[in-house]
């Protein structure tokens, strides 16, 4: 046997399938716990794909905006229980994690990256929490012609940034709220279609030919339905072809030309982060 007790487990959790098929899985796929999931999916047994990077720590996730809009920037700073993170000593350590970030001319932000003050605010922090404090990353937007929205969610467990550019008037920064939390409710993988890496895609399409014939579909009409699968994949996980969650007979898209079209402006949703906390 070419896989462990603990690549069964992890199989099992990642796609909610029994531990005989999980075994199967296995055999094929010569212990190889990605293969297993392809094997998985393929056979139609895979009952529920859960997300990669599962909660390994709690803590907060802080969200600063610049006073113009223009840039916003969130963080993630970790501790071990939920009891620490709602001290008023951690939140106090997340916000001035987060002003600091907004003020660095860097996209992307790690522990690397903190001033040494920071860095003695961090060990003060964990000599009076009792636990030990991370500063695990943070993502700065800036928009020159435009506006960067955030979205705080779950108690500051899931928080989310778009860029929009084109406009920052009223309702084109309603649309971006709304696009925020379109974000952390949908969980999208990539902005449109022309994002989805081509072996992604190939993937996709290799998993749904073999559930196609599998099902005994003849083969004239294989092509034909994957490319049915296929848009349905663009809609689930590029945020523009997504159903609008505000009105699920638009697509994102859809809504980004109909606010474009009310603020006579020229609209572009340029780029969205999603920080979950833990992953």
């Amino acid at each position: 046997m070419s896989f462990t007790a603990e690549d069964v487990k992890k199989l099992r959790e990642k796609t909610g399938a029994g531990m005989m098929i999980c075994k199967e899985a296995l055999t094929s796929s010569k212990g190889n716990v990605d293969e297993a999931v392809e094997y998985l999916r393929k056979k139609g047994m895979a009952m529920a794909e859960k997300k990669a990077g599962r909660a390994t720590a709690d803590g907060l996730i802080e969200i600063a905006v610049a006073p113009d809009g223009k840039s916003s920037v969130m963080i993630e700073v970790n501790c071990e229980t939920d009891f620490v993170a709602k001290t008023e000593q951690f939140k106090e350590l997340t916000k001035s994690l987060s002003q600091w970030a907004l003020q660095q001319s860097k996209g992307s932000l790690t522990a690397a990256d903190l001033a040494p003050e920071l860095v003695e605010q961090v060990k003060q922090t964990i000599a009076k929490v009792g636990e030990n404090v991370q500063f695990k990353r943070g993502e700065k937007f800036q928009s020159p012609d435009g506006l960067v929205e955030g979205y705080l969610h779950l108690g500051s467990k899931l928080g989310v940034l778009v860029e929009l550019a084109g406009g920052n008037s009223p309702e084109i920064k309603a649309l971006a709220r709304d696009m925020a939390m379109q974000v952390a409710a949908s969980s999208p993988q990539w902005l449109s279609r022309k994002q989805v890496p081509a072996e992604v895609l190939d993937k996709e399409k290799a998993i749904y030919r073999e559930q196609v014939r599998g099902a005994g579909k003849p083969e004239n009409v294989v092509e034909k339905i994957v490319t049915g699968k296929v848009e349905k994949f663009y809609s689930e996980v590029c945020l523009l072809e997504q159903a609008y969650v505000k009105d699920p007979q638009k697509s994102v898209e859809a809504m980004v030309r109909e606010t474009a079209a009310k603020a006579g402006a020229t609209l572009e949703v340029k780029r969205f982060v999603r920080f979950r906390l833990g992953e």
